[in-house]
């Protein structure tokens, strides 16, 4: 790279800076791409997203009740927040 060397001349200086500006450029186009396709990709496609959030919540705090209320062991409830995510995933 040319700007490691302290003994630039002003017309090596000059065709240094011409390259970064147009690799900057270039940057910024790419990066213009990436986030053009980004924002598309995940944009939200549902108008409520807190009524899953809200059914989720749900979901787990019956889930919840209903392992209090058969008494099942330590590691079924734990399992909970697994079993209400997977629900949520397959029917919301």
């Amino acid at each position: 790279m040319i700007l490691q060397n302290n003994n630039l001349n002003g017309e090596d200086a000059m065709s240094e800076v011409r390259r970064l500006r147009a690799e900057v450029a270039d940057l910024r186009e790419r990066l213009a791409e990436i986030r053009s396709v980004s924002d598309a990709e995940y944009a939200p496609t549902d108008p409520h997203p807190w009524l899953r959030i809200a059914a989720t919540v749900g979901l787990t705090f019956a889930l919840g009740k209903l392992i209090q209320a058969l008494r099942l062991p330590t590691a079924t409830a734990v399992a909970i927040p697994m079993i209400s995510n997977e629900v949520n995933r397959r029917f919301l």
